[in-house]
């Protein structure tokens, strides 16, 4: 029996296989780097919510009082 033919058959699948794992890695990665970079931004915000709320607001939007004691 001669495995050429066979080989030359499973060639192609294989070769499609090799390529969606390829694909679904790199969705994956991208998927995770993309939750990292979401949690890093929420976290900031977060952050500067908190600093935010430290002093006093003039409408509750956060946003400090103009210093006019010049």
């Amino acid at each position: 029996m001669d495995l050429l033919p066979v080989l030359g058959a499973l060639l192609p699948s294989a070769a499609v296989c090799a390529l969606f794992v390829v694909v679904v890695r790199k969705m994956i990665s991208a998927d995770r780097d993309e939750r990292a970079a979401q949690a890093r931004l929420e976290a900031a915000e977060r952050r500067a919510a908190r600093e935010g709320a430290a002093g006093p607001t003039v409408d509750g939007d956060g946003e400090r009082p103009a210093d006019d004691s010049r």
